[in-house]
């Protein structure tokens, strides 16, 4: 819940995620960011991912016990809104986009942002589609400013009628720390020897997410490079069509499943390139994560991905569902150490420079319309 006593607006981010992503990352950032500076509370599923994440680092939380498809959400996040007195509401999800920012209209909010980490034409079809889009339809309705995580889903919200003039780009941003020296424990897990090259994915085992390619590319590739190990990081509903695809391709003993892990950095560490097979993305958290740990990265050309990376010098691009253009870029990773040191350098300089959570954190206020925002 709120506690604070300081005389500033008070802020409600919600996010009602049940599993744990780029946008719940994001999340979390803010609310790490606003505690002891400015009034706020993070408005979650209770028992969520992100519930539990928030509650273990002392953050102040609103856990609501209303299932999303609910009507009662809206009444709940209303009745919240007017007893917190609740000035600025940002919203990051399609559910918090639709029940949070109705209820903040409805309770005479000031201040309304929907804040948006994915293209959900592409990522999402069907009906899943048409009540996404039909969500942030509803959010341009209510006169709410919108956050774009990258350029691509800024264009994306331009596609559907909403007024650039309404649109910020924030990218997220990063903390950036020194590697942490010791043993890698997930080689040993899984019996992957120091010398083997390793090569990891993270992300949300979901289709958007691509990873059947890079399971089809590793089938090759592990035939040159036999010590080649790919490590899949994240949990999902393909988590077991994936597994089969792994024993169907014979790649038991070199492609392997971490489940969802809060120990990312730790594990990228121990990696020696990071893949990232999307169809599309926003500004996917991940690839900074592997970007900061100076990892050789291969990625899809797509959506943010092309925001963050420069082929070639920052990193390898190649085209997005195409699992032999996955192949040849691992091949050249693996076969072309100096080249890919020089480019997983490359990439932690610029991550350091331009994606820092101080500069994510002054835009952010800046939507927010908060001068003085230190408690």
């Amino acid at each position: 819940m709120l506690t604070t006593e300081n005389t500033s607006p008070p802020v409600l981010i919600i996010n009602l995620a049940k599993h744990y992503g780029g946008a719940e990352v994001r999340v979390f950032t803010l609310a790490s960011e606003l505690h002891g500076r400015h009034p706020y509370a993070a408005a979650v599923l209770n028992n969520s991912p992100l519930h539990k994440k928030l509650v273990t680092a002392g953050l102040s939380i609103i856990a609501l016990t209303h299932g999303r498809g609910n009507p009662l959400m809206f009444f709940a996040l209303r009745r919240i809104i007017r007893s917190n007195n609740f000035k600025i509401v940002d919203a990051h999800n399609p559910q918090s986009q639709f029940w949070g920012l109705s209820a903040a209209a409805a309770a005479g909010v000031p201040v309304r942002i929907s804040t948006v980490h994915s293209s959900y034409g592409i990522t999402d079809k069907g009906i899943k589609k048409f009540l996404y889009e039909g969500t942030l339809r509803i959010n341009k309705f209510f006169k709410c400013r919108f956050v774009a995580v990258s350029e691509s889903v800024s264009a994306y919200l331009q596609s559907l009628n909403i007024d650039k003039k309404r649109i910020a780009i924030i990218s997220n941003g990063i903390k950036i720390t020194e590697s942490p020296e010791g043993d890698c424990a997930v080689r040993k897990l899984f019996g992957i020897r120091e010398d083997d090259y390793l090569i990891a994915v993270v992300g949300r085992l979901e289709p958007v997410k691509g990873h059947k390619y890079f399971i089809q590319a590793m089938k090759n590739a592990v035939k040159k490079h036999p010590r080649l190990h790919g490590l899949i990081i994240g949990a999902g509903r393909m988590k077991k069509e994936l597994q089969s695809l792994v024993i169907d391709e014979k790649l038991e003993g070199n492609i392997h499943f971490t489940g969802f892990s809060n120990e990312v950095r730790e594990i990228l560490n121990c990696c020696n390139a990071f893949c990232m097979p999307s169809l599309s993305e926003g500004h996917p958290y991940a690839l900074l994560e592997a970007c900061a740990c100076a990892l050789p990265v291969l990625a899809t050309a797509t959506g943010g991905i092309l925001d963050l990376l420069e082929n070639n010098r920052t990193g390898l691009l190649v085209q997005p569902g195409s699992s032999e253009a996955l192949e040849r870029g691992i091949l050249r990773l693996i076969e072309n150490p100096a080249e890919s040191a020089m480019m997983g350098k490359a990439a932690y300089k610029m991550v350091s420079e331009k994606f820092s959570i101080a500069g994510m954190m002054e835009k952010t206020f800046k939507v927010y319309g908060i001068k003085n925002h230190v408690a």
